[in-house]
């Protein structure tokens, strides 16, 4: 039997059940049930347009088995997005891409109103009244919820105490910036990092700190960590992928203000430059670098001024509605 899951929005006053597609990504499912229960912050699609989505604390690797158009699947529909930051995607309207994503679930047919009340607050918040939007997901049977502690990554068996120290400091920095906005990125979207950006103003220095955080974790952190997994390479290999790669997304974010990931990175780099990782707590770094750049790039996501985008709308009739196209 497929298992059941919760979703509620407190600040709202309202929840939506789902069932798993343990029956389509069974490996996909079983990685989210064991993340259970975890609390986020809710985002709104700014292209795809019809979903709302938050960034889970956990990283799956999962096979996904079964994916679908999200231009053509339903409303209601459960995705993961492992590739751009580990997120569960709630569709609530219609999606104007055509890209494939991995089937996670669907809402019950009885709360798909409660889900277009709630896209719509998602949606006035990325655009407009960045009010934050938490939810909180759970298992529906509560009995089943685990009591012990939740392991978000995997710990090698033999690790180094210097490697345990800074995998848990960047554990716990992403677990609390899976709560609230980390400091130093409000300094950032505040203007209060003194000089940091050209002719006195600081949106092109809040710019680069969005973009830049979103491929530290998205493109770059997360297929290093998926390489991690490949058996035919060693550790001195993944090491060499990540020093061609790392430094200068690290360096030029600590410059912009983000000074505490810059500093973890360069400890890091330490380790790597004495060649004393196993490939196990290499993996166990980059896994835990991984989970904190993706909870930061929530952040960066959800208080990045997309409504200046409303200046931008389409006038011309024929290119105003996404139409979906079939190949062939």
């Amino acid at each position: 039997m497929n298992r059941r899951i919760l979703l509620e929005w407190p600040g709202l006053g309202l929840s939506a059940h789902a069932t798993l597609a343990d029956d389509q990504n069974p490996e996909l499912c079983n990685e989210l049930w064991n993340a259970l229960p975890f609390d986020s912050i809710m985002n709104n699609a700014v292209v795809t347009d019809g979903s709302m989505y938050c960034w889970a604390p956990l990283l799956s690797f999962a096979p996904i088995r079964y994916k679908e158009r999200i231009d053509l699947a339903p409303i209601g529909r459960l995705r993961y997005s492992q590739n751009t930051g580990n997120k569960v995607i709630v569709q609530y309207g219609a999606c104007n891409e055509d890209i494939m994503g991995a089937v996670l679930g669907q809402i019950d047919k009885e709360d798909l109103s409660v889900l277009k009340q709630v896209g719509e607050e998602a949606r006035t918040a990325i655009f407009m009244s960045k009010k934050e939007i938490h939810v909180h997901i759970s298992r529906c049977c509560k009995e089943s919820e685990s009591a012990g502690e939740r392991h978000v990554l995997e710990k090698p068996a033999v690790c180094s105490e210097a490697v345990e120290r800074l995998a848990q400091e960047l554990i716990s920095l992403a677990e609390e910036a899976s709560l609230r906005e980390p400091e130093e990125h409000k300094r950032v979207r505040t203007g209060r990092n003194s000089g940091m950006g050209s002719c006195g103003q600081y949106f092109s220095t809040w710019e680069f700190v969005y973009s830049l955080t979103r491929d530290l974790s998205m493109y770059t952190l997360y297929p290093i960590a998926r390489l991690c997994r490949d058996e035919q390479l060693g550790v001195r290999q993944l090491e060499r992928v990540y020093m061609e790669i790392d430094p200068t997304y690290t360096n030029l974010l600590g410059s912009y203000g983000m000074k505490r990931l810059r500093e973890l990175a360069r400890v890091f780099r330490g380790m790597i430059a004495e060649k004393i990782l196993t490939k196990d707590e290499f993996r166990y770094l980059i896994d835990s670098f991984t989970f904190y750049t993706n909870m930061l790039a929530q952040w960066s996501y959800f208080y990045y001024p997309w409504g200046i985008g409303c200046a931008c709308f389409r006038f011309d009739e024929e290119h105003q509605t996404y139409v979906p196209e079939t190949e062939g």
